[in-house]
């Protein structure tokens, strides 16, 4: 939930799912994950003995437990045929542990399920004993992980799921291992294929390497943001040639997104579930990290002079020849606040290609609607977007059913206005104020989603909220009393409470 920054006006990074939630859709989710439990548990337990119960209790395997193409993380179950099952290993942890290396090794290149069904130990099952081991010894298996190239490529996924979840906090001094590893992976060819799924032997079109190449992509990123032990300065052209391998990885795909696969999410949580959208955040990462590590950069990059493949590596992404996707023109709208900070220059020249005044396309819409909701408020980038927000206020105005939407950015828009007007950066008084723009044109539910957030955010601030921020809200709040009286507005019953 935003709230605002007493502080001041500084940038702050981009925060992810920062967005305000919608309480009923909330609660609606909490219910249907209620039921999906119970009914997961009538299916997954009385299964067997169905036939002994009446029909209405519900363990009918073919009553539907979870939405199409639901599956439970890897180690703990999976959905096959409408019906939970535990995925197996063929070696328990603790004997995995006790093997040597070597041993490890040899049994996970060796082993192959004598009979693959829901039944028996899968591949899936002996990842997740890797995994566990993997986030018990991190430091370990990453200084030997050039080990495990030529293994199957869920075993390969499990290893760098393990190093993500096992090496925050630990020290890491040597990354040559992974990146001989990763670059291993990246080297192969992932084109569509037929899958065989263990569980069921059905087969499906995708591509084998596709989930470790998202792992990868993903560790980097929070390896170079430091989440996770991040690689030294000296690894700069290992960390690069990974990422630029994954920024130009197929998925996601314009089609697949136009066709709704991923129909689930919005554009900017689809972009943390794709190679090519985690990739750009890693690109992002990748300034953050080389500017940590040099002082003399800071000062000098207002136009990434200091980091010309990430300079080379935006611009490509933002060539409408090239790239289409929502999810990744996304994470340039929730990275508008580094951008303006870290590139002024580079980002003036540019703002057009990331956000024209007019949207016409969806992925345009995408970084408007990622920006509003995810980002946060900083004042030079608020100077930058004025024609943007002028626009985006004409929008809602226009169309009342869009503005209706509660999900919408119309509420996100109302936030960021009145956080710059309490910065400063916009004055009630000048002709052409954005603020008074909006709260003069924004029906009178969304001006009181819009005050509601001011409330909230003084109810509990973190410190001492400064006089001059309070001196101006009550200054919004007499000149917004004063023109509802004046207009001799109606039905704000809403807003005054």
């Amino acid at each position: 939930m935003r709230t605002f920054d007493f502080k001041g006006d500084e940038t702050r990074a981009p925060s992810r799912g920062a967005a305000t939630p919608n309480v009923v859709a909330v609660g609606l989710a909490a219910k249907r994950a209620r039921d999906v439990s119970i009914t997961r548990w009538r299916v997954n337990r009385l299964f067997f003995a169905k036939d002994a119960f009446p029909p209405s209790l519900g363990t009918d395997q073919n009553q539907s437990a979870a939405t199409p193409g639901e599956t439970v993380a890897s180690g703990i179950g999976r959905w096959s045929a409408d019906v939970e099952v535990d995925v197996k290993s063929p070696i328990s942890v603790l004997v995995f542990h006790a093997m040597p290396f070597a041993a490890q090794l040899d049994y996970l290149r060796t082993w192959r399920p004598e009979n693959p069904n829901w039944e028996g130990p899968t591949r899936e099952g002996l990842a997740a004993t890797l995994q566990a081991e993997v986030q018990a010894h991190p430091v370990c298996f990453f200084e030997n992980a050039s080990q495990f190239t030529c293994l199957d490529p869920v075993y390969s996924t499990a290893l760098v799921r393990g190093f993500a979840e096992g090496l925050e906090g630990k020290s890491v001094p040597n990354w040559a291992q992974f990146f001989t590893f990763a670059g291993w992976v990246l080297d192969q060819p992932d084109r569509e294929t037929e899958i065989r799924d263990e569980f069921s032997g059905d087969t499906r079109l995708g591509r084998r390497w596709q989930n470790c190449r998202l792992e990868i992509a993903r560790f980097l990123d929070e390896a170079l943001c430091g989440k996770l032990p991040s690689p030294p300065p000296n690894e700069r052209a290992s960390v690069w040639r990974s990422i630029e391998m994954l920024t130009r990885d197929p998925d996601p795909t314009s089609s697949g997104e136009m066709q709704g696969t991923m129909c689930c999410m919005d554009p900017y949580t689809s972009s943390l579930n794709t190679v090519r959208g985690e990739a750009l955040h890693a690109v992002f990462s990748f300034v953050h990290w080389i500017r940590s590590h040099s002082r003399e950069a800071i000062s000098g990059g207002q136009d990434f002079d200091d980091v010309p493949e990430v300079r080379a590596a935006l611009e490509a992404f933002l060539d409408p020849q090239l790239e289409h996707s929502m999810a990744v023109r996304s994470v340039f709208g929730a990275n508008l606040p580094r951008l303006a900070h870290w590139a002024e220059a580079w980002l003036r020249s540019h703002i057009g290609e990331i956000l024209p005044a007019q949207i016409q396309k969806p992925s345009e819409q995408a970084a408007w609607d990622t920006y509003l909701r995810v980002s946060g408020v900083d004042s030079t980038a608020l100077g930058l977007l004025r024609q943007q927000y002028a626009a985006a206020i004409t929008r809602m105005s226009q169309d009342r059913a869009l503005e209706a939407r509660w999900e919408d950015s119309t509420i996100g828009l109302g936030q960021h206005l009145v956080l710059g007007y309490c910065r400063g950066s916009l004055d009630l008084e000048q002709p052409g104020c954005l603020l008074a723009a909006f709260l003069t044109r924004a029906s009178e539910p969304v001006r009181a989603a819009v005050l509601a957030f001011v409330a909230r955010s003084l109810a509990e601030p973190a410190e001492l909220i400064s006089p001059v921020i309070v001196e101006r809200l009550l200054k919004l709040w007499n000149w917004h009393a004063q023109r509802e009286t004046t207009a001799g507005a109606d039905g704000s019953q809403d807003e005054a409470a």
